[in-house]
């Protein structure tokens, strides 16, 4: 029987502040709970994360990959399944069908075509 076993790689800087870290299976980039991989500046700072399962980039509940620029603010989102990269509402499953809408006072519900 094979054992299957997670590694975790760290690095930190001079100062001992963890900067990198990455998840790892069968030597493939892997994380079925979190990020796989997170980035941080010599601040501490977040400044990427990104979502793999088995060396692909995937999250099925919200962006594969996320960047951040030095003063925390958001500057890169983006969704994949699969390696495959995919628009949010594809990832969402959000659809507008059987939705009501009001447009000019008249209620109207929506249908997928």
């Amino acid at each position: 029987m094979k054992t299957i076993e997670l590694q975790v790689k760290q690095r930190v800087n001079d100062s001992g502040q963890l900067i990198y870290e990455s998840y790892w299976l069968n030597g493939q980039f892997h994380n079925e709970h979190g990020p796989a991989i997170r980035i941080w500046n010599d601040s501490g700072q977040l400044i990427c994360e990104s979502y793999w399962l088995n060396s692909q980039f995937h999250n099925e509940h919200g962006p594969a990959i996320r960047e951040w620029n030095d003063s925390g603010q958001l500057i890169r989102e983006s969704y994949f399944l699969n390696g495959q990269e995919v628009a949010k509402e594809q990832l969402t499953g959000e659809s507008c069908s059987d939705k009501i809408v009001e447009i000019d006072g008249k209620r109207y519900q929506l249908k997928e075509l």
